[in-house]
């Protein structure tokens, strides 16, 4: 449902301090997703549940984006919200008509569109209009300060200002999943690569805990390493693992699960069971594609993910100024890494360190 602006200030001021992150580090993503040519996209084309009309809607929310130079996570939350608000089918009306939800004032709502704006967010030919009112949520969300580091469905909230803030969680991985794919097929600057693609994706379901970091430690176990070339993340036994970036599967062995950049560099999840792995060596993965399943593969104290960066074989210029160390030759801060692509891989509005 959405409120009338006069009747929410209040309340407006009081979720946006819930759901804020305070202080972003100054992590800049890398440049805009890329447009969609969504005049290639056949009548007859589907995309696992969406039909055409619905991905030409993500289509033209995607190209909003990029009008506005925001990166790819920005184009992910837009799909994302639109799923959420409409299942991106651009309707000519809302919760008024379909429930008779009045606004706090009593005043009925008025939500139009992909995005289900009312009369507030623009004129009836605008809010009606996909990109252009993809273009006002976007506008809203580069005002939400510390919107890139925020989880997805919360970064939303703060714009659409609904009662539940997990509200459009649900929808994510269906809005990375499509968005991959359009920037695949009909991307005008071709497949996402590297840090031309915008915002990495968080490879586990938020919240989770970061229970160890990189750098040097005291051994946890018998088998692990004192000096971390990792960190460790802990959600719970059996969470779905995506891959941060696409690349492809280049090791799969009992310990390892390695996925190799197009720039070179691999990203290496460990300690998921091989029993447990979505993919196979030699497959092509795509940023935000379930890969495997949290577990407790040894050496390990407990469900895990163990994520590491090795850039023996980078040709990325970004991730080529990252300092190595000479106790893990080639390995880098997978949370300095995650900053180059826009992205604090444990934010304290929701992550927390133990360790």
């Amino acid at each position: 449902m959405k409120v009338a602006a006069g009747a929410v200030a209040g309340f407006f001021v009081l979720l946006f301090a819930l759901v804020v992150v305070v202080g972003s580090g100054g992590a800049a993503a890398c440049g805009s997703g890329g447009a969609v040519n969504v005049q290639a996209i056949p009548k007859d084309a589907t995309s696992g549940s969406w039909d055409a009309d619905q991905m030409i809607n993500a289509g033209h929310i995607m190209n909003a984006a990029t009008a506005m130079n925001l990166p790819m996570r920005a184009e992910q939350i837009g799909v994302m919200t639109a799923i959420g608000e409409s299942t991106l089918v651009n309707i000519g009306y809302g919760d008024w008509e379909t429930g008779g939800v009045r606004n706090p004032d009593g005043t009925p709502t008025s939500s139009i569109g992909l995005f289900q704006q009312q009369d507030w967010w623009g004129s009836t030919a605008d809010r009606m209009d996909p990109e252009k009112s993809a273009t006002l949520f976007f506008k809203r969300l580069v005002d939400v300060s510390g919107w890139e580091q925020m989880d997805p469905s919360h970064a939303a909230n703060a714009v659409q200002i609904n009662s539940d803030p997990n509200h459009y969680t649900k929808y994510w991985d269906d809005a990375v999943k499509l968005t991959d794919e359009l920037s695949r097929k009909y991307g005008d600057t071709g497949a996402a690569t590297s840090c031309t693609t915008g915002a990495a994706a968080y490879p586990l379901k938020q919240p989770f805990i970061m229970s160890d970091g990189f750098g040097p430690r005291t051994a946890p176990t018998e088998g692990a390493s004192s000096w971390h070339p990792a960190v460790d993340l802990v959600g719970h036994c059996g969470d779905p693992i995506y891959s941060i970036l696409p690349g492809k599967v280049v090791r799969s062995d009992r310990l390892y699960l390695s996925i190799e950049s197009p720039d070179g560099f691999l990203v290496e999840y460990l300690h998921s069971h091989k029993s447990d792995r979505a993919v196979n060596v030699g497959d092509e993965v795509q940023r935000g594609q379930e890969i495997s399943k949290v577990g407790d593969e040894a050496p390990a104290t407990g469900c895990h993910l163990d994520l590491r960066i090795d850039t023996t074989n980078n040709k990325n210029p970004d991730v080529a100024k990252l300092p190595t160390y000479p106790e893990a030759p080639g390995y880098v801060n997978p949370e300095e890494f995650m900053k180059i692509f826009g992205v604090d891989l444990c934010p304290a509005a929701w992550c927390t360190r133990n360790y």
